[in-house]
């Protein structure tokens, strides 16, 4: 059989086992077999989306994810850059959010091509490409390609991955982790071309917008960078003990190289945030003004694993109830339905530990405990001191997304164990026997507890089988291995080829019907606005809708087992963000971000449900509400203000005044509109005047105005304030005042004028320049480094 050339083998990373080290069954899986492996792999398990039958639709992907993209879409075919959606939380920040990925250059794939197809498939291509990059990262790693195709296989089908399908945003920065790893300690070793490359490989990552998931690739690379640059042990194998005189020449090597690494660290993190500021920074200037303030996670104990999730990493459906569409979750955190990476891996884990004595290794396992730890929460009394060191931390809900660090590196982990077996010869030996019948012991050990504690029969049940099925693909896959040391030739190949195909089926198999799907005709645009009969009196600009609250709690809490019965529900009520698809504007939405001021507002309805905010939704513009008892059929509402009303008298007070008229019933806002004190001093208007908005013209990022006045008067506009927008009155610059707590009002002089207001993100503006600046010089790094 043929094979390709070994790639340009790295001398700071020997190997731990390849064909220079005695290997035979290492060539066979070339990145290109493994490519078509993994590629086989995706296909058996998504035949139908990758045909176009169907598409995802649970939970986030259809009420965020897919009406997201929608929107995205729509805005480039206009010829817009979405910065603006008028459409949710009576108008929030669009490109700001970062995980709506508008400057994430791979996003070409689903504004091209059909959505309903090509969203999955852009899913699907980053889980095929994160599996090549690990392989490709184990591989540098362990020298031995069939470990590294085990790490890809594994860290494409971990629970945690399949999850991330619902989510573009996450699946595309989590596929992008292996590759930074791989690809920024080459640039700091090396440094010419290899920093261009990092710096750009980076950049992808950070433009996919998964905060938390490049935060712990930033913590992996950074622990990396110290360990190579303290320990002197960049050229050092990894596995190996390396002798008294290999350290001291390493360490010799280490000091005359300076400080060449943590340079060529801080240079590629430079580079990645000139390239990323587009992004990063109108994402910073909406953070600083959001609900996520250091107090937003402090309700750790919600959305953390429970003290018994670390069994579900033996038993994935431990204690774990299904929803209504069969989709299996813990009790305490809905974020993933899994975070599974096999029994297998463990073990694996265990042996790399034990056998590779090297830093790198126990760096890996050191980290991976660290995040078992703080995954649990204020339970694991860790991340409460954490929070207590660093309070940003509690800007970031869901203690349970540390479980991402165990997903990337349980894979690397498992390609050192799998490495060392083959390098130490045909036997496991002691301490991997001990450590499989370990495993099956407490694996049997959780089931018999499981059993005995005061839960359903069908819950202990499916977690009896579940433990039986893993346990058995950990038996198989422990048989193959032992198989594969022992063989040799055709045979050996053959051998590698199961255990990749075990590995497989038992993280695709470990939990049932982890992402449901429906066929593509459900997200036809338009769908629900024809169907309710909805005309142009509820469009941009001119009115609102608003699902009632009591309506709310029935959607989210009463599921029908038909998905797609569900999701054409929330469509007819316009749920969440699906309003998107059919260019429904209402007062509410489903976003990571929203402006402090306008979020408190807009979530007051669906928490005091006992309170009345008729005036507050008058204010509004809401014109139709759900009918009581009946979450998918509309009525008007006959008092909703305008979207833009004029004439009101300026009434200042502070902000717990404002908000505390906004909860009365006998607040009149076409007569009074509440301002800032600071307004004071720059405000003349001082009575009601009889002012007319003689036109209004609403586009997603322009407001343009034509009024009349007797005398200078306030225009004040139902849309929430945000520092981005600017007024021009006939052309002059005139200050946007913050309104009723949370929208926009500007004075306008005596006589007819023509009022515009644009949207201008001056941090946007910055960032692009910023952003040209980085990538010439990736460029100039590119032409000028000879290699």
């Amino acid at each position: 059989m043929q094979t390709t050339a070994e790639p340009e083998k790295d001398e700071r990373m020997p190997a731990i086992a390849g064909p220079e080290n005695g290997d035979p069954a290492a060539p066979w899986l070339t990145p290109l077999r493994f490519a078509l492996v993994l590629a086989v792999f995706i296909f058996a398990a998504f035949p139908s989306l990758l045909l176009g039958t169907a598409t995802f639709a649970y939970r986030d992907f259809g009420m965020f994810s897919y009406p997201v993209a929608f929107f995205h879409k729509e805005s480039f075919w206009r010829g817009e850059i979405p910065l603006w959606n008028p459409y949710n939380y009576c108008g929030i920040p669009f490109l700001a959010q970062w995980n709506t990925m508008v400057l994430y250059p791979p996003s070409v794939i689903y504004l091209l091509l059909p959505l309903t197809w090509s969203l999955p498939f852009f899913c699907l291509a980053h889980l095929f490409s994160g599996g090549l990059g690990m392989y490709y990262l184990a591989r540098e790693w362990t020298r031995n390609q069939l470990a590294a195709g085990v790490a890809g296989v594994i860290f494409s089908f971990s629970g945690l991955m399949l999850n991330f399908l619902m989510w573009p945003s996450h699946a595309a920065t989590f596929a992008w982790v292996p590759w930074v790893l791989w690809l920024v300690p080459r640039g700091w070793r090396h440094g010419g071309k290899r920093l261009a490359v990092a710096a750009v490989a980076a950049s992808l990552q950070m433009l996919a917008g998964g905060p938390e998931t490049i935060l712990f690739t930033w913590v992996i690379l950074l622990f990396l960078a110290c360990g190579e640059w303290f320990s002197g042990s960049a050229d050092i194998p990894v596995g190996f003990a390396a002798g008294r005189r290999d350290r001291s020449e390493s360490r010799q090597g280490c000091r005359r190289s300076g400080w060449i690494i943590p340079f060529r660290f801080l240079s590629i993190a430079i580079l990645v945030a000139l390239v990323c500021a587009a992004q990063l920074l109108p994402f910073l200037q909406l953070l600083s003004l959001s609900q996520r303030n250091t107090g937003f996670g402090s309700m750790s104990y919600d959305w953390s694993m429970p003290l018994w999730g670390w069994a579900n990493f033996l038993v994935p459906l431990l204690r774990n109830g299904a929803t209504s569409h069969g989709v299996f979750y813990q009790p305490e955190q809905q974020w993933t339905s899994s975070y599974y990476v096999g029994v297998a891996t463990i073990f694996l884990a265990c042996v790399a530990l034990w056998r590779a004595r090297d830093w790198r290794t126990r760096m890996l396992g050191a980290l991976v405990l660290l995040a078992l730890i703080l995954a649990l929460g204020d339970r694991g009394l860790l991340y409460r001191g954490v929070r207590w060191c660093l309070p940003l931390i509690g800007s970031v809900r869901y203690p349970v997304k540390f479980t991402i660090l165990i997903s990337v590196l349980a894979p690397l982990l498992a390609a050192i164990g799998i490495a060392h077996l083959m390098k130490r010869g045909k036997n496991l030996g002691r301490f991997e026997w001990g450590s499989a019948t370990v495993l099956l012991i407490l694996t049997a050990t959780v089931v018999v507890l499981d059993r005995s504690s005061p839960l359903s029969e069908a819950v202990s049940t499916k977690a009896l089988t579940n433990a039986l099925a893993r346990a058995g693909f950990f038996v198989a896959v422990l048989a193959s291995i032992v198989t594969l040391l022992q063989s040799h030739g055709r045979r050996r190949i053959l051998v590698g080829a199961l255990l990749l195909a075990l590995c497989w089926l038992d993280l695709f198999t470990h939990v049932p019907n982890q992402n449901p799907t429906v066929p593509p005709a459900i997200y036809a645009a338009n769908w629900a606005r024809n169907q309710q009969q909805f005309g142009d009196d509820v469009r941009l600009g001119e009115s609102r809708v608003m699902l009632a609250p009591v309506a709310e709690e029935t959607l989210r809490l009463n599921a029908t087992p038909s998905l797609k019965n569900d999701l054409l529900a929330n469509r007819l009520a316009f749920f969440a963000d699906s309003n998107l698809l059919d260019g429904v504007p209402q007062v509410y939405g489903f976003f990571s971000l929203a402006p402090y001021h306008m979020s408190e507002l807009a979530n007051l309805p669906y928490v005091q449900t006992n309170r009345d905010f008729s005036v507050l939704i008058d204010f509004m513009g809401a014109t139709k509400t759900t009918v009581p008892g009946k979450p998918l059929d509309w009525e008007d509402r006959p008092n909703a203000m305008p979207i833009v009303t004029a004439g009101q008298k300026p009434v200042f007070a502070d902000e717990k005044a404002s908000i505390a008229a906004l909860l009365q019933t006998n607040v009149n806002f076409r007569r009074i509109v509440l301002l800032p004190a600071e307004a004071r001093a720059s405000i003349s208007t001082t009575s009601q005047n009889p002012v007319r908005v003689l036109n209004s013209q609403f586009e997603r990022h322009k407001v343009r105005l034509q009024v009349e006045t007797p005398a200078p008067s306030m225009v004040v506009i139902s849309q929430s304030h945000y520092p981005a927008w600017q007024a021009f009155i006939d052309g002059k610059p005139a200050k946007i005042w913050r309104a009723n707590y949370a929208f926009q009002a500007l004075e306008v002089p005596a006589g007819k004028h023509e009022v515009l207001m644009k949207y201008q993100d001056r941090s946007f503006r910055a960032g692009v320049f910023l952003s040209s600046l980085g990538l010439i010089a990736c460029v100039s790094v590119w032409l000028v480094a000879k290699e």
